[in-house]
């Protein structure tokens, strides 16, 4: 092959994905566990430990959005979704002092 024959196939390759399953894993596809919609797994992390008041806010009320299924709110593991509103619920409030006016 000549050589700018052969560097327009070569930049052919690299942005076509040299291949029809470029990019996806090849790791064999699980089937879905009973009790769980087949699909995309839901998400169940980062733990509710590590997120922040705000994070746990943000979270819940999407939770809330969704009815309580077997096994899912949305695109969330329903008991995911429980302990991150139990969370938010046992979570402290955010206290603003408000200054007092002393001459009044």
């Amino acid at each position: 092959m000549p050589k700018p024959t052969w560097i327009l196939w070569m930049a052919f390759t690299v942005l076509a994905g040299c291949g029809g399953d470029a990019g996806q894993s090849a790791a064999p596809k699980q089937p879905a566990a009973p009790g769980r919609p087949a699909g995309p797994e839901l998400i169940h992390s980062p733990p509710i430990t590590q997120l922040v008041p705000e994070q746990l806010r943000t979270l819940s009320m999407e939770c809330e959005k969704y009815s309580p299924d077997k096994s899912a709110r949305g695109p969330y593991e329903a008991a995911y979704c429980e302990d991150a509103i139990a969370a938010w619920a046992d979570s402290p409030l955010q206290m603003i002092p408000i200054p007092v006016n002393k001459d009044e």
